[in-house]
């Protein structure tokens, strides 16, 4: 009797662990279908709004592309607003928010003077938020790009760039750095260059990469950096390099207008006026129209830089001030702020050791930047003649930086030469540094980070410094250096990118920061910003 009922038991047990097992998997797998559709759900939730948001932006970005540049206050009423006009109708049918936030990014009291505007254009996705900032501009397209040229990109060595790359024309990339010393030429291996995840690189002609290994890539010579080009592989670059055509039309900057607009907006001539009209239309190169307006009292003349000192600091006349008078004009442990007005230089100008310069400049002549200290900008500065930056560090000044254009060519060498204190973060040059001309950057012995960006427009017709094609070319090696005596050893494992001796990041912010003071083109376009999920 007691063995049937022990029997019994263990059935009656053996049944409730079976039933035990059979609920739990049933709860599991009911949970398991919820969990998934609710995941399914998370998922089309996040593609509707992503497709929302991007819908959204190209349909504004069609929509700026096509209007005309009139006046600032027309284009704010071609756009409309959130409640009435394009943007309103846009918030409609796509269901996204778009906000105006151009004032909060400190434009509002130049806002009937700029067609610069900004909106974060966004959609929700459950608890979150899916945006994207996107900016209307008239500035010219190489802004948008961390490094270029409208001509060649030749990327020697083991340079990293966060940010876009544009090559209107070839573009040659190897894993060698050339560098001279003392006079003679010198090619050493170290690894090909790096890339941000999310850099493209724009090449519009052909693309040629060179394996050390396989040959060498320059010939020597000749006393010129010469490739070597039965040596290079076409469309052979390393697959870390993410190529695409650009397929937006570049947006080119005319300096000789630039300039004449910049000096009548010095001169106080209202931009858009009859006035103004005239004036470009009639006054040939820049430095006619400076002789112009200098013979219509348009600025404040000074002949000393002692005394322009002096008149910045206790003259309250509204009238931009030229410099004249002398061939060359220096600026050393100088403290300056021009607020409104504008530094007009009729000869050349040396910013040295800790100058601190806020305000917009025209040189008529060189610059030169120089001075271990270093200097602190907030200024455009438009150069007629070449741009000498060396053995400095140039930051910036009350949350802006530096945007330097210059006509002739842009020389940047001797930069913390030797430096092995690699900070990938920190930057030793903050700004933007254009030339209408080519350049040629060594960075071997040279520790050169850059935050902002370099594009050199590049000219087939000038002579092309130690045998590089026209364009912009950058020799970067990888690693530590210690003197040039000897050449640095050829390490091409080295993946530290933050080692790397030339680093640019883009900085979208110029578009902003630098205002009145920024080239502009006669055409609108749109830059979009990367999208954000919060």
């Amino acid at each position: 009797m007691n063995e049937k009922g022990y029997s019994l038991v263990l059935v009656m047990l053996t049944v409730t662990v079976f039933f035990i097992i059979g609920l739990t998997i049933l709860s599991v797998s009911i949970y398991q279908a919820k969990f998934t559709q609710v995941r399914v759900e998370d998922v089309t939730s996040l593609h509707d709004a992503v497709k929302a948001v991007e819908e959204t932006v190209a349909e504004l970005k069609a929509k700026v592309e096509t209007l005309p540049l009139s006046t600032p206050t027309q284009l704010d009423q071609d756009l409309g607003n959130a409640q009435t006009g394009f943007l309103s109708e846009l918030m409609k049918r796509h269901s996204v928010t778009i906000e105006d936030i151009t004032d909060a990014k400190g434009i509002a009291r130049n806002r009937n003077k700029l067609f610069t505007r900004v909106f974060r254009i966004s959609a929700p996705y459950g608890k979150k938020t899916v945006s994207r900032e996107v900016i209307i501009t008239n500035a010219p397209s190489f802004l948008k790009y961390a490094l270029g040229s409208r001509e060649n990109v030749t990327l020697n060595g083991g340079a990293y760039i966060d940010g876009d790359i544009y090559a209107g024309k070839d573009i040659y990339v190897t894993n060698v750095a050339n560098y001279i010393y003392n006079s003679t030429l010198y090619s050493v291996q170290t690894t090909f260059p790096t890339t941000s995840e999310k850099s493209i690189l724009f090449a519009n002609g052909n693309r040629y990469g060179c394996t050390y290994e396989k040959g060498v890539c320059y010939n020597l010579n000749n006393n010129r950096f010469e490739y070597s080009l039965l040596n290079y592989s076409e469309h052979e670059l390393p697959p870390s390099l993410l190529i695409q055509k650009e397929t937006e039309d570049f947006i080119d900057v005319d300096f000789s207008w630039t300039l004449k607009d910049k000096l009548l907006l010095a001169a106080g001539v209202e931009p858009f006026s009859y006035e103004y009209a005239n004036y470009i239309k009639n006054s040939g190169d820049p430095e006619h129209l400076f002789n112009q307006l200098k013979e219509n009292k348009a600025f404040s003349l000074v002949d000393d830089v002692m005394l322009f000192k002096d008149f910045i600091k206790n003259n309250q006349n509204s009238k931009s001030i030229v410099l004249q008078s002398a061939p060359s004009y220096v600026f050393e442990n100088e403290e300056l702020n021009l607020e409104d007005k504008w530094l007009i230089v009729d000869g050349d100008l040396y910013l040295g050791n800790n100058s601190k310069f806020k305000g917009n400049i025209i040189v008529f002549g060189d610059l030169i930047i120089n001075g271990k200290s270093g200097v602190q900008l907030a200024s455009t500065i438009y150069v007629t003649g070449k741009t000498s930056i060396y053995d400095t560090n140039i930051s910036g000044l009350d949350n802006e930086q530096v945007v330097i254009l210059s006509k002739g060519r842009l020389e940047l060498y001797r930069v913390n030469d030797f430096n092995n204190s690699f900070s990938f973060e920190k930057e030793n040059l903050q700004g933007y540094f254009y030339t209408e001309s080519n350049a040629v950057i060594y960075a071997v012995g040279s520790y050169i980070n850059i935050k902002g960006g370099l594009f050199a427009r590049g000219n087939s017709e000038q002579t092309i410094a130690d045998g590089f094609s026209e364009g912009v070319t950058i020799n970067a090696y990888r690693g530590v250096v210690t003197s040039l005596s000897e050449p640095p050893n050829s390490d091409p494992t080295l993946t530290n990118v933050s080692e790397s001796r030339f680093i640019i990041r883009h900085d979208k912010n110029v578009l902003i920061a630098r205002g009145l003071g920024l080239p502009f083109s006669k055409r609108l376009h749109v830059i979009i910003d990367e999208l954000s999920v919060k």
